[in-house]
């Protein structure tokens, strides 16, 4: 008897090991939907959700309205400039919801002065400058630095024309598992790019195609080929910054960098996000 126990024993520990081990490969996963423009929702494996400029008001391809994120819903908002289309409605989102909004100080202290109508803390909103960080849970999020504007003009009456926003930025997001996901905000071609690769060396990475304010799909293919750079991580890229609904003649589409990516011969997947669909990354 004393034998079967222990057989038992060893059995049911083995299954519950390997139950374990399969639920913990399954987890390793980042979940990944876009809205429209730039604005992208991601849940990490622990189930922390971060939000990246989530324009709705205004966005035409938004398939919800304002009120869609609950208290407690959100964990993390990150704005990449202080163009409504950047910062979209992060404060307002923050305030409903409770989350924390990880920028630049000058955007930062804008904000500050703003989530208070909306019923939010100031402390909710975190401070920093390009290289800085925040740590939520087990994910690092470090801002970088963008080739783009970042001026605040707000709607409100009685204010000035526009405020400085500081630097515009954008995020290297590394989520539990150690997937990287670089959040190239809305620069333009650089050479800090190939530095990203080089000493980030980022799985995803999300690059605008808008073309006019920014890359167009050509420089944007360029700007993969830049973050390969000493980066064998590198296997997928997401074209970002466009529009399904009112697309303006001068702006790319993700059909047109997909073309280009491939005319260079790079071997990345390209993954042209649709609105409101889920998509699994991985390492």
């Amino acid at each position: 008897m004393l034998k079967r126990s222990s057989g038992r024993i060893v059995i049911a520990a083995s299954i519950a090991f390997i139950l374990t081990a399969a639920w913990s490969v399954m987890a390793l996963a980042v979940e990944m939907t876009f809205y429209g423009n730039q604005h992208f929702r991601f849940v990490s494996d622990t189930g922390k959700v971060i939000l990246i400029n989530p324009w709705i008001k205004g966005n035409k391809d938004a398939p919800f309205g304002i009120d869609f994120y609950k208290k407690g819903e959100v964990d993390l908002i990150l704005a990449t400039s202080g163009h409504g289309d950047d910062q979209g409605d992060a404060v307002e989102i923050a305030a409903n919801t409770g989350a924390t909004i990880f920028t630049v100080a000058e955007l930062g202290s804008w904000m500050q002065n703003q989530i208070e109508g909306f019923g939010g803390s100031r402390k909710q909103v975190y401070r920093g400058s390009i290289g800085g960080r925040y740590e939520l849970g087990d994910i690092t999020v470090q801002l970088v630095q963008s080739a783009h504007g970042s001026g605040i003009a707000p709607k409100e009456k009685g204010f000035p024309a526009r405020y400085s926003g500081g630097p515009a930025s954008g995020a290297l997001i590394t989520f539990e598992d150690g997937l990287k996901v670089l959040m190239a905000g809305s620069t333009g071609l650089s050479m800090e790019l190939q530095l990203f690769g080089m000493r980030f060396q980022p799985h995803v990475a999300l690059i605008p195609i808008a073309g006019r304010f920014m890359m167009h799909p050509d420089d944007a293919a360029f700007a993969a080929k830049l973050l390969m750079t000493d980066n064998p991580n590198l296997k997928t890229v997401v074209p970002q910054h466009f529009r399904v609904k009112g697309h303006p003649p001068w702006m790319g589409t993700p059909d047109e960098f997909e073309a280009e990516v491939k005319k260079l011969g790079l071997g990345l997947n390209v993954l042209k996000p649709e609105v409101g669909k889920a998509y699994t990354l991985t390492k």
